[in-house]
């Protein structure tokens, strides 16, 4: 279970949403600078034209998109292969692992030979000392450790986790977030170790280290030449991650051969590059969805069927097809398509204007006749043009629907503070920070003394019950946890908690001379340069 720590998770997600929603007019300019760094012709070069910059690269508390470089210096114990739904946990750093039939007692056997970037060779002691690390500073994701009530290395290859309650630990011990394995070089006095890792040092087991570190600019790799899986055939040697915010500037750079990998560009960029001989455009789930938060104690909200039909009135289909091109799909429930506990029989809403009405009646508001408050993020043209359209809708309703641009910050405050005076309905995004229903039931719903995340301030002892006795059963019986899980989710859709509106995709542009790149939906926009090659 989750506890206080979750807050800092918040303020996480907070910081990462206000960077998505900065907009950078001076395109030119920062196309210009992006091609300042030329990368050395060796075997095989890559450039990443990334979104934003890399704030802290301390691997214990980096929160943040750091992922996508942290990711190919480190290595967790447990892999997430999301394209592998039977079976999607896979060995890493971890050859095997296996749990107490009570789920208290964990054991990963550690893969032999493996080596940190300082030439040292993974033991237990070194998982032991890089998790208690994370969990000792209680930053970032530190909170996916919650359970852990003590490390154990057993002997030189193997490590004991000893739990407070049931956990997935071997989910847990995949997160893209708090879960990477550090090795002996890391100073001892944590804060040093922060300063440490970002000057540009680090101590993973990796297939690349930092060469070149500009911090708010760009990062360069290089490859580890004693990494554990080998050098031979064809992959990546050296990398450039440069952070171009403009979409332009990367939509440029990606025509232009500038740039091998981008992303994130609005979808209307997307048709110009259909035709482009060099280039493909690939998408996949990205297990983050889009929701509209409804305030259950706020006037006319308060109401379950007045929620139900405003439910109803949302033009699903429209914002699919006309806003994301098909780049989305509608969602069922709060958990995105393609994730562990998302079904697609799930009861969902659909446009439906003739069952709004008879529900308004029902409700004693059959010609509407009141206003409600929906609140966006200055910036975001999808929140934007979403209101705009249930707006209309909303109107044949004779429903007047008050759409307030706001700051992050000041969204949030509004949310945090009294509900009966928050906005009735919060446009927002969600993903998991590791694979499990709980990450969205849990934040997004669950009974808070203090407000978080849930915007819909919905409190329900059931419901609470239902996600938390899931969470415990996971690692143990995961097919009982996602009956509870599925229970929970019928229950918040039932009650209108939220316009499920939209399970995103990750849209990625690769040049055609790129190969083998597939996108892990469980590391959001990481590529695995190890595995990527490219043509000369």
């Amino acid at each position: 279970m989750l506890n206080s720590n979750a807050f800092r998770k918040a303020i996480s997600k907070i910081a990462i949403i206000g960077i998505a929603v900065i907009v950078i007019i001076a395109g030119l300019g920062a196309y210009l600078y992006y091609t300042q760094y030329s990368i050395p012709n060796l075997k095989s070069s890559l450039v990443y034209a990334y979104v934003s910059d890399f704030p802290d690269l301390d691997p214990s508390i980096a929160f943040e998109d750091e992922q996508v470089i942290l990711a190919n210096m480190y290595e967790a114990l447990v892999f997430y292969n999301a394209s592998n739904t039977n079976n999607p946990l896979t060995p890493w750093l971890a050859t095997s692992w296996s749990h107490s039939p009570d789920g208290l007692e964990w054991t990963f056997n550690l893969r032999k030979g493996v080596l940190f970037h300082d030439g040292s060779e993974l033991k237990a002691s070194s998982v032991k000392s890089a998790i208690e690390r994370t969990i000792r500073m209680g930053l970032g994701a530190a909170y996916i450790w919650d359970a852990v009530k003590e490390i154990q290395a057993v002997d030189d290859y193997t490590v004991k986790f000893v739990l407070d309650y049931p956990a997935p630990l071997a989910q847990i011990a995949s997160s893209q977030y708090g879960a990477w394995i550090t090795g002996p070089s890391t100073p001892s006095n944590d804060t040093q170790a922060t300063e440490w890792f970002n000057q540009g040092k680090d101590s993973g087991t990796g297939p690349y280290m930092i060469e070149k570190y500009e911090a708010g600019f760009q990062v360069v790799l290089a490859k580890f030449d004693k990494y554990w899986k080998g050098w031979s055939g064809n992959h990546v040697e050296k990398v450039l991650v440069k952070s171009v915010r403009d979409p332009t500037a990367r939509l440029q750079a990606i025509k232009a051969g500038e740039a091998d990998i981008t992303l994130d560009l609005p979808v209307d960029y997307l048709e110009e590059l259909k035709t482009n001989e060099n280039v493909r455009i690939i998408s996949v789930p990205s297990y983050r969805n889009l929701l509209g938060m409804i305030n259950t104690k706020q006037a006319y909200t308060d109401n379950v069927l007045i929620r139900q039909a405003i439910s109803y009135a949302f033009p699903y289909d429209a914002v699919v097809k006309n806003v994301m091109q098909e780049y989305a799909t509608q969602s069922r429930g709060p958990i995105p398509v393609g994730m562990l506990g998302h079904f697609e029989d799930l009861t969902q809403y659909t446009y439906n204007l003739e069952k709004a009405k008879q529900l308004l009646s029902q409700a004693g508001y059959p010609n509407g006749g009141f206003t409600l408050t929906l609140t966006y993020t200055s910036g975001d043209e999808l929140e934007k043009q979403v209101a705009e359209l249930y707006k209309a809708e909303l109107e044949k309703l004779g429903i007047t629907l008050e759409i307030k641009e706001m700051t992050t910050k000041a969204k949030y405050a509004l949310a945090r503070g009294d509900p009966t005076q928050a906005q009735h309905i919060l446009l927002f995004y969600w993903w998991p920070t590791y694979i499990t229903p709980y990450d969205f039931l849990y934040s997004l719903f669950h009974t808070e003394k203090k407000v978080i995340f849930n915007f819909a301030y919905y409190y329900n002892s059931t419901y609470d019950d239902l996600i938390d006795t899931a969470s415990q059963l996971e690692g143990t019986d995961l097919n009982k946890a996602l009956q509870l899980y599925r229970q929970a989710q019928e229950q918040v859709v039932e009650d209108a908690t939220s316009l499920f509106i939209l399970d995103m995709d990750t849209i990625m542009i690769a040049n055609k001379k790129v190969h083998n790149f597939n996108p892990n939906s469980a590391y959001t926009e990481v590529v695995f340069f190890y595995d990527v090659w490219v043509e000369a």
